[in-house]
């Protein structure tokens, strides 16, 4: 009897240490499963990063540009300027056309921003005036 019991322990030992042993390997399984999930999502947030990176760049490299380009213009428009007010001084014909008033019509042009679109036009003017026509009329 002794040795039935022996042989019992010895099986249930067995078998707990079978059992232990499948647990063990699926908590493996599942530990390796997050493991390359977690890889994944890992490789896909360094995409990200790098995408959005580059995008800084070009965005850094564009806004340069049109700083440059700015000042470009802005150098262009004093340049312009200087020109003109230089004319003013030495040509005296010049400085009388320079002097003179804008036309009424022109003046009115030059009260409001330009118009730019359909929403400037409908922002700009009520909806119980119009445009003046062009031209003067017949």
């Amino acid at each position: 009897m002794e040795l039935i019991v022996k042989s019992l322990i010895s099986a249930l030992a067995v078998g707990a240490l079978c059992l232990v042993i499948y647990v063990q390997r699926d908590g493996l399984a599942a530990a390796k499963a997050r493991a390359e999930a977690a890889e994944q999502i890992t490789r896909d947030r360094e995409g990200t990063i790098k995408t959005l990176t580059d995008a800084a760049a070009r965005d850094k490299k564009a806004a340069a540009k049109l700083q440059a380009t700015r000042d470009n213009i802005a150098a262009t428009l004093t340049e312009r300027e200087n020109l003109i007010e230089s004319l003013r001084h030495d040509n005296p014909e010049i400085r009388t056309w320079s002097d003179t008033l804008l036309p009424d019509a022109v003046a009115r042009l030059r009260e409001h921003p330009a118009v730019t679109g359909a929403d400037a036009y409908s922002q700009r003017l009520p909806s119980n005036h119009a445009l003046q026509a062009a031209g003067g009329g017949a």
